[in-house]
């Protein structure tokens, strides 16, 4: 059975928003915000325009049979590819339109040559009502979860001496969409060795050998929701260094989860993770901040 969420009732929500800010309309460039309210795939070639009163996608007619299957509700505003013909007439009873406040210089001159003295850029309109997740969107995410985790079961069987990093990153790409994601939330990392030391490397030639420690960085998209799954594997067993700094870390994890609680200042939680990594002269490699923000 197929999730779906409740699109019209985010469109309420906007226009909540919109009276509070006492505009017209709005009108969003950005792909994550068209889809969101839209269910528009393809938002990176359209622009979003809600009013008091109506719903419209401005793009060009290679979208058309697309925006009627993804956003039947939605109304065409169909013009050349990068055009913004058919704003100017949907928009003329509009004396104010709000805009993000975040977009290409280009592309707001470009609007507001479209719409002279009725753009108001806004920060944060569409991404107040994102922050908060429904039950839908929750349900959403954890499927999608559960789509890394089935990734890695396999992986697990996978991974052996003699793969390469680069197989091991198509073999996530392969079971994500076999999964049931669209496609990768972001390019794998998977890199071994002393490749594992770079932050965000890029999977290579190189082939696995026993003792490595193997780091693994994937996701998938659900219906529109990431996920986002890092592991650390060793191939095939640790030696006793690997094993006792794998320890020395973990007890330095723990006493930071312990600390979190109502209250508690991320910079408290961080200095105690420090702490621990100190004890074991480890504080020295610790070069990025505690935690991973959302």
């Amino acid at each position: 059975m197929s999730i779906e969420p409740n699109r019209q009732q985010r469109i309420e929500k906007l226009r909540l928003l919109m009276q509070q800010n006492e505009i017209n309309a709005f009108l969003t460039v950005k792909a994550e915000n068209i889809f969101y309210l839209s269910g528009f795939t393809s938002g990176e070639d359209a622009l979003l325009l809600v009013t008091e009163t109506g719903k419209y996608i401005l793009t060009d007619a290679r979208y058309s049979e697309q925006l009627k299957q993804e956003a039947p509700d939605w109304e065409l505003l169909q013009g050349k590819p990068g055009s913004l013909d058919g704003l100017t007439e949907i928009t003329d009873n509009c004396q104010l339109i709000g805009i993000e406040d975040s977009i290409v210089y280009r592309q707001f001159c470009e609007l507001n040559k479209q719409l002279p003295n009725k753009l108001i850029p806004l920060s944060g309109l569409v991404e107040e009502l994102r922050i908060i997740k429904d039950q839908t969107e929750l349900e959403l995410m954890r499927k999608c979860a559960s789509i890394s985790d089935m990734v890695f079961s396999r992986l697990l069987d996978f991974i052996k001496p003699g793969v390469t990093e680069a197989e091991v990153a198509n073999f996530v790409a392969m079971a994500l969409r076999e999964g049931g994601c669209q496609k990768e939330a972001f390019d794998t990392i998977a890199v071994s060795g002393k490749n594992a030391a770079l932050p965000h490397g890029k999977p290579g030639k190189r082939r696995l050998t026993a003792g490595d420690m193997l780091t693994l960085d994937f996701g998938g998209i659900y219906a529109g929701y990431c996920a986002d799954m890092t592991r650390t594997v060793v191939i095939e067993s640790a030696s006793p260094r690997l094993s006792s700094l794998y320890e020395e870390v973990l007890s330095a994890q723990m006493a930071g989860v312990a600390a979190v609680k109502p209250g508690i200042k991320p910079t408290e939680v961080d200095k105690i993770v420090r702490d621990c990594l100190a004890k074991a002269g480890l504080d020295k490699y610790f070069v990025h901040g505690t935690g991973h923000g959302l």
